[in-house]
């Protein structure tokens, strides 16, 4: 005979419900950008012996036409690009960027969508975070005042 006690089971409330959410969240988030940065190491190690032999000769296109070397090394961001992403980062809609730069929305897209091509993402989050670890935009110039800030 098993002497096992009947378990009760509680229901958890929304705080702690929540609590669980954002711990699972959380972990998910930290497990994803370590794969990322996995990935990117293992890119740069096999890539990296590949790079220094082309800088020697001189042909980077040939390495980025050959599809080993992804065009965000061989075309850096504009100026242009650079203060989007940065108004992006801050969490500014296409229409607020737009604004504060004297561009039009449909411009800012045009903006966006290169960048998208240079850095090989989808969209706004993946463009900003892959911008800040490859070290194209800091957390400096995310959080530094803006011109009109001042």
């Amino acid at each position: 005979m098993s002497s096992a006690q009947p378990t009760e089971t509680r229901l958890l409330t929304w705080r702690e419900e929540l609590t669980h959410d954002l711990a699972d969240a959380t972990e998910k988030t930290r497990a994803a950008w370590l794969s990322q940065r996995n990935v990117v190491a293992t890119y740069l190690r096999a890539v990296m012996p590949h790079l220094e032999a082309a800088f020697h000769r001189g042909n980077l296109g040939h390495l980025r036409d050959r599809g080993i070397l992804p065009p965000s090394l061989t075309h850096p961001l504009t100026g242009r690009e650079k203060q989007v992403i940065v108004r992006v980062a801050r969490g500014m809609s296409n229409a607020k960027t737009g604004a504060d730069l004297f561009l039009s929305e449909e411009t800012i897209k045009t903006h966006l969508g290169r960048i998208y091509k240079k850095t090989g993402t989808h969209d706004r989050a993946h463009a900003v975070a892959l911008l800040l670890i490859r070290g194209d935009i800091t957390a400096a110039d995310v959080l530094k005042p803006l011109d009109d800030d001042c």
